[in-house]
């Protein structure tokens, strides 16, 4: 079993080894330990399908209800491909196609809820969209540009935390980096807070790939699981995955500590876990 995505107390979940055709989704509550098996999307078309991206949208305080965004892989004739979104309702039960095919390349696998809608970021240099839920509608995601010398996205973090919708974007072995937010009108990406981990390389030198040049990609071993918005702006942070170690790293006083120690590291400047993102736990009393 393997968490596909957290959202406002629910969690999203797959069966971690069956393959694509035979992989079941499941809701699940952890605070009351309840879960419900999603029914599989309609197969009975013609057409071949494939499941590439499911996506919790779950909000308590407007409803008791979630529904599962489901993006569609149409397989057409002479190699040519579509996709289409299919929306699942706890209220209403099976699932409905809910747009027209249409063509893209983003990250279907990494959706992220917020403002009512479903997001996900292109992949290099394509359109990152946003899925309306109530209106059915899917819209182009304003991305920040991206920097003179490269010619696509790359490492980055994408995630929302207490109302924020967030963006993370490093482009080579970069520890100084901002911080997005988007506007709730969609009308721009501004910065909210500006990083520099050198304190943190220095307090953990382990941090540094011995063996590498400073100029390389993966010269630093370091990852964001995830960032959490508090109430107030000095209660929010970065969880960050470091060799053997989980920190959290304050946004405004540009401190840190150690959150937890990992065991079964291999290698001494490598990462425990690679390119895993954090969940959020929010406790919940909603039934699934």
């Amino acid at each position: 079993m393997s968490i596909v995505q957290s959202c406002n107390g629910l969690l999203l979940c797959s069966s971690f080894r069956s393959r694509d055709l035979n992989r079941k989704y499941y809701v699940y509550n952890p605070t009351i330990k309840h879960f419900s098996t999603l029914p599989k999307p309609d197969q009975e078309t013609g057409i071949r399908k494939r499941i590439c991206g499911m996506s919790l949208a779950f909000d308590p305080a407007k409803s008791s209800h979630y529904k599962v965004v489901c993006v569609q892989h149409l397989e057409l004739d002479q190699g040519e491909y579509e996709y289409q979104i299919e929306v699942y309702s706890s209220e209403t039960g099976p699932w409905k196609v809910s747009s027209q095919p249409f063509t893209a390349e983003a990250n279907f696998e990494k959706g992220v809820y917020w403002n009512g809608s479903i997001h996900w970021v292109g992949n290099g240099t394509f359109e990152s969209l946003y899925f309306i839920i109530d209106d059915e509608r899917l819209e182009t995601l304003p991305m920040p540009p991206i920097p003179d010398g490269w010619e696509w996205r790359s490492n980055y973090y994408f995630g929302e935390s207490c109302g924020h919708l967030n963006f993370i974007e490093t482009f080579g072995p970069q520890i100084q980096f901002n911080i997005y937010e988007m506007k709730r009108d969609y009308s721009e990406w501004f910065v909210k807070y500006q990083v520099d981990l050198s304190p943190l390389v220095t307090a953990f030198p382990g941090m540094i790939r011995s063996g590498l040049n400073p100029t390389d990609w993966y010269y630093y071993a370091l990852s964001i699981f995830c960032l959490i918005r508090g109430e107030k702006d000095e209660d929010s942070f970065l969880v960050l995955q470091i060799p053997g170690k989980a920190i959290r790293y304050n946004l405004v006083y540009k401190t840190f500590k150690k959150l937890h120690d990992f065991e079964g590291a291999e290698v001494e400047d490598s990462l425990r876990f690679s390119w895993t993102n954090g969940f959020q736990h929010i406790e919940s009393l909603c039934c699934v």
